[in-house]
């Protein structure tokens, strides 16, 4: 691929991501007292994605000729999940929603190759809900920059391995996710006070399942085992768990063993794929490649 295509993939959406995280949160100006808005985290997120996928694959018709199609109008409808996140109800029963609206978007609104049944439906829309929850219940302490450092590494984890399935639309996209999320972070680090809010956490959430459980159904040559799209599916989660189990530590050593339990998960998603690697391999890659 010739150096203005990668600059387009790449440079492109971090550019509008950059943009709207800039306005949003105003960035200029100094010094500053006030939290910032809610909504330019998840925004740039989203909007971003879905720029990348326009690039790739261009605006799709109507009705999707790909399954895997399925993935710009589901992550456009999860960005506005995110950035209204804040005015959904906040009383005990109603908390919830845009988690349960998120994963019940993953679970029986994508549509992605063998993946129709009920139980595997309820097994996506049920990881997405975990991963949804555990970023809003642990992940979103102080630091601010945990949560986007965290999704950068998952998502340029699972670009890597969505490459091993010669996958290049999805990998170029998933690329782009992880260098929005690392620009994110980046911002936080400038911006202080800086706040991720909840629906941050939805838009990483699904993209971190979503795109796991694309690049498994188009894995024509199971070059990535299951359990590596597992493990970086439950590298949110995980780290949830593991921070309320050591409540009582300090809080640096909370977010210390939540990043190294992030990174423990990739590590072990990278070295199960690659010595289960079997050699296979098609002669021309099919379609959408």
């Amino acid at each position: 691929m010739s150096p203005g295509m990668l600059i387009l993939s790449f440079g492109l959406p971090l550019l509008l991501a950059t943009v709207v995280m800039l306005l949003g949160w105003t960035l200029w100006k100094r010094p500053r007292h006030a939290k910032p808005h809610t909504w330019p985290p998840p925004v740039a997120l989203g909007l971003g994605v879905c720029l990348a996928f326009v690039i790739q694959e261009g605006l799709p018709s109507i009705p999707l000729s790909s399954k895997w199609h399925w993935i710009l109008p589901t992550t456009f409808a999860v960005t506005v999940i995110g950035a209204t996140h804040r005015t959904f109800p906040r009383r005990r029963s109603f908390r919830f929603i845009p988690e349960l609206a998120t994963a019940f978007i993953a679970a029986f609104v994508l549509r992605f190759p063998g993946q129709d049944s009920i139980e595997a439906k309820l097994v996506i829309g049920l990881a997405t809900l975990l991963c949804c929850m555990a970023g809003r219940a642990y992940l979103l302490r102080r630091p601010a920059v945990l949560l986007p450092a965290m999704s950068w590494l998952i998502l340029a984890t699972m670009a890597l391995l969505v490459f091993q399935t010669h996958f290049a639309k999805l990998t170029f996209i998933t690329g782009a996710a992880s260098m929005i999320a690392a620009a994110i972070g980046v911002c936080t680090l400038v911006r202080r006070p800086a706040t991720i809010s909840p629906g941050m956490s939805c838009v990483v959430g699904f993209l971190v399942v979503a795109i796991a459980a694309c690049g498994s159904a188009y894995d024509i040559d199971d070059k990535v085992p299951m359990v590596s799209w597992y493990l970086l599916a439950a590298a949110i989660p995980g780290s949830a768990i593991l921070t309320a189990m050591f409540s009582d530590l300090g809080h640096r050593r909370h977010w210390l063993i939540t990043f190294a339990t992030t990174l423990a998960c990739c590590i072990a998603a990278m070295l199960w794929t690659v010595l289960s690697a079997t050699g296979t391999d098609t002669d021309v890659p099919p379609l959408p490649y």
